[in-house]
């Protein structure tokens, strides 16, 4: 399974949206690497760990338990450039999701997204199993309401859905989220799904033109194809790690997560010079390092959040990668922080 990316516009647009309430663009981008010149590249590519990374802090620094959802609202269909004018030029609403899930990647998709029918009622599901529970509510609220974004523009209407499940209970008052998709929603549900009538598959589109989704189809394969491109076996795996901090999976379950074999990951990992377990202690030591450099938490709290059994087993790792204990590290860090300001 190749990781993630999306466009910066991904978060460029909920940025923007925030700062007109009065939030500060540091502030929202705070702790993500990234930065308002890095977000307006247009060839910028935004790894899923950033994205989750800046859900969280956003859901942080607004204080606002709705701010997944409306994230996922500020993302009209023509902000997904290619992918989504190619789906608004197919003939019908059944064409432009076949473009949808065949070219998802280039979408501003966290979850894997299927279809399905059930009598007269067409079903939009999204699951995950990479996620922890408080992870996965956010990315869920925020796709949920993108996806609708997307039929929504293609539709060119709000009320086409009969339903919506989400699998965890209300994060807010339920009214909110029967606002933002104009239908009932269900809790506590086994999936995550969009339902609408089974007929509107076949309605034609108004702005469907046979050669413009020729075009757009045509460079979608070769954008497509170069994002297939992109990510090394290393990068990969990295990419779920920093994805899900705090989870180190062994190498047969992250075999699977790759739709590898074990012995197929061992053997590509030997030809690039490295072993999966070397992997997983460059992340601890990356993560290890940021929780010290830009968190109060105790040490304890960072190796209970880095999977360490205990404390002294963290603090001997680290030293070993750092040459000085977790503390000394900090302490250095705070006295050469202190006397820069002096």
């Amino acid at each position: 399974m190749r990781p993630k990316t999306h466009s910066a516009k991904t978060i460029l647009a909920p940025v923007r949206l925030f700062e007109k309430e009065g939030f500060n663009a540091g502030q929202l981008l705070a702790g993500t690497g990234l930065s308002l010149s890095i977000l307006e590249n247009p060839d910028t590519r935004i790894p899923l760990s950033q994205g989750l990374k800046f859900l969280r802090n956003i859901e942080k620094v607004t204080l606002d338990p709705e701010s997944a959802l409306r994230v996922g609202c500020a993302y009209p269909i023509n902000l997904f450039g290619l992918y989504g004018y190619a789906l608004m030029s197919a003939a019908t609403l059944r064409k432009a999701l076949q473009l949808a899930y065949k070219y998802v990647e280039l979408s501003f998709a966290f979850l894997e997204h299927d279809f399905q029918v059930e009598g007269g009622t067409a079903i939009m599901s999204m699951s995950s199993v990479l996620y922890d529970d408080k992870a996965l509510e956010m990315i869920a609220e925020r796709e949920l309401a993108a996806t609708f974004m997307i039929v929504k523009g293609l539709l060119e209407k709000d009320d086409f859905l009969t339903g919506v499940k989400i699998a965890h209970a209300p994060r807010f008052n339920k009214s909110v989220y029967e606002k933002v998709f104009n239908c009932p929603v269900e809790f506590n549900c086994d999936a995550y799904q969009l339902q609408f009538p089974y007929d509107l598959l076949d309605l034609p589109l108004l702005h469907s033109d046979s050669d413009t989704a020729a075009l757009c189809i045509e460079k979608c394969e070769i954008s497509k194809a170069r994002l297939d491109q992109q990510f090394t076996i290393v990068e990969e795996i990295e990419e779920h790690l920093l994805a899900n901090p705090g989870r180190f999976p062994g190498i047969e379950i992250m075999a699977d997560m790759l739709n590898l074999s074990g012995r197929t990951l061992r053997r590509r990992l030997q030809e690039q010079g490295t072993r999966y377990q070397r992997i997983v202690d460059n992340i601890r030591f990356r993560l290890a390092k940021e929780y010290l450099e830009t968190t109060s938490l105790t040490i304890e709290q960072i190796a209970l959040s880095l999977d360490y059994s205990d404390t002294a087993n963290f603090s001997n790792a680290f030293k070993r990668w750092a040459g000085e204990s977790p503390q000394q590290y900090r302490t250095t860090l705070n006295s050469e922080v202190n006397g820069a300001s002096a």
